[in-house]
């Protein structure tokens, strides 16, 4: 019988580049005219956005960011070496990478032996800008993938009821998407090496604004009226999801770690907020329902509730929460990183096996 080691994490790209650089996403936003004039003003924010972004544009509260990140990420690395998985299930989104006008499925699961990626051509979403490694532009990340798992995860799947659609190769990218190689970047933070063997699953947490938003905040710099996508699965679609992915794993022969990737509420996602800060408070009351082991809440989530508070990615943890729920394992560790300015909130959490 397999066991499951469960970890939540975010893959935001602003921690791939200089602290002073960790603000763009709001200096971007508020050149949208759709953003109200008032709020292009940072002397109009709410306080502690105005506290975050101080006299130097945020950039001594990126360092104190990424500091509260990085020790989380450390933690769930150890906890992934100590459990030494034969392989790595990855929940992310895709957003406008591989998937665009032609197809967008519910969710898809990758099917290879190896990931080639070069992460910093195309550094998501601003290519070729220095990263906080030093490392080349051209520099080829090499990531194991674990064919046997993939196919047989579909396989079983299909038997529980999901229809799952599988992919042996890329529509219009090279490598693995960013909500995939940044989370396994980050858990290589010192950049020790990464030899686990992962199996990409997929799933359209974008929903109504994968295609008319570009998978970022493309309906803020367009005049016309925007043509919103159909709706991404519920809530309880990907929670219940999680529980069949756990169930099949932990009948299987293999010791898998399961992945939550993204941020929580985003700024750019969030409308009620004019596109300037997330919505902070929903965040923590998702927060202290994880912490509290709370997670069929998460399945009574509605999306438009997901959508309202610019949650949508949080749609890549529910499948974690299904999956720990059905193991009946509790997070021994969880921060919430809580930030009204760059762009996101973020939370680490590790659930150990039982």
């Amino acid at each position: 019988m397999g066991e499951l080691l469960g970890i939540g994490i975010s893959h935001y790209p602003g921690f791939i580049f200089a602290d002073a650089e960790m603000s763009m996403r709001v200096k971007s936003t508020i050149t949208s005219p759709k953003v109200p004039e008032h709020l292009k003003d940072p002397k109009n924010w709410p306080a502690p956005m105005q506290e975050e972004w101080a006299d130097d544009e945020g950039s001594a509260f990126a360092t104190k960011h990424r500091n509260q990140f990085v020790d989380g990420v450390r933690i769930a690395r150890k906890a992934l070496d100590d459990f030494a998985p034969d392989v790595v299930v990855i929940f992310g989104d895709d957003q406008y990478e591989n998937f665009k006008e032609d197809i967008i499925p519910p969710f898809c699961v990758s099917i290879s032996d190896e990931y080639q990626t070069q992460p910093h051509l195309r550094s998501f979403p601003r290519p070729q800008r220095p990263n906080v490694w030093e490392e080349p532009y051209d520099k080829t990340f090499v990531t194991p993938g674990h064919r046997q798992v993939a196919k047989h995860l579909v396989t079983k799947l299909m038997e529980e009821g999901f229809d799952v659609p599988y992919s042996y190769k890329d529509l219009h990218l090279d490598g693995l998407g960013h909500a995939f190689i940044n989370t396994v970047m980050y858990l290589d933070y010192d950049r020790t090496g990464w030899d686990f063997p992962i199996v990409p699953f997929q799933i359209n947490a974008y929903g109504r604004n994968v295609v008319s938003g570009k998978g970022l905040s493309g309906r803020l710099f367009t005049e016309e009226d925007i043509e919103y996508d159909p709706p991404s699965p519920s809530p309880k679609r990907f929670f219940d999801l999680g529980v069949a992915v756990a169930k099949v794993l932990k009948e299987s022969p293999w010791r898998a770690a399961i992945i939550g990737s993204s941020s929580w509420s985003h700024a750019f996602l969030t409308d009620k907020n004019h596109w300037i800060f997330p919505d902070i408070d929903t965040d923590r009351a998702r927060f202290e329902e994880l912490k509290s082991g709370n997670y069929l809440a998460w399945r009574e989530l509605k999306l438009e509730q997901l959508e309202e508070s610019g949650e949508q990615e949080l749609l890549n943890w529910i499948p974690l929460a299904g999956a720990m729920h059905e193991a009946g394992q509790k997070a021994s560790y969880i921060d919430f990183i809580e930030s009204w300015l760059m762009n996101s909130c973020k939370c680490v959490a590790v659930f150990p096996p039982k």
